[in-house]
């Protein structure tokens, strides 16, 4: 065990925390998004960036919790989110490659804001002392955001 890490139950459980983080990632990366040209409206829209988001976001938080208390687990969890990172920019290099239609810029752009918003605010909000239903606030509000993006 790390011995700057203390464990006190009063903290938001480390998977609602990451789902949260990843609502905070989904909110930058749509309105980010918006001057960027979609290559598809139908998969690439702020539901599905929403969606995406708390995908990334919930595991994450699991990943956080394992991975917290061990020494070095800040720096195991930020390589982890890089390499998470890194592996969704190759995916996009070579669809962009092969299928072109501006893929990279979207897609990479958004993955960007959302793996870096997940890795940064999932071990601050994980050590707020706060009742679970707090978490939920920026699910909620990314969820309100993406339906009035997709609307307008």
């Amino acid at each position: 065990m790390a011995e700057d890490y203390i464990y006190d139950p009063r903290t938001l459980n480390p998977i609602l925390a990451g789902l949260a983080a990843g609502s905070v990632g989904a909110i930058a990366a749509a309105l980010l998004a918006l001057p960027v040209d979609s290559p598809n409206e139908t998969t690439a829209n702020p539901i599905t960036i929403t969606i995406v988001a708390m995908l990334i976001g919930a595991p994450s938080g699991a990943l956080w919790r394992s991975v917290r208390a061990q020494r070095n687990g800040s720096r195991t969890f930020a390589w982890s989110i890089g390499g998470g990172l890194f592996v969704v920019l190759s995916a996009l290099a070579i669809i962009e490659w092969t299928a072109g239609a501006g893929w990279f810029t979207y897609a990479g752009l958004v993955a960007a804001v959302i793996f870096l918003s997940v890795g940064m605010l999932t071990p601050v909000i994980s050590r707020a002392v706060a009742p679970s239903w707090a978490a939920w606030i920026p699910v909620l509000l990314a969820v309100i955001v993406a339906l009035g993006l997709f609307s307008s």
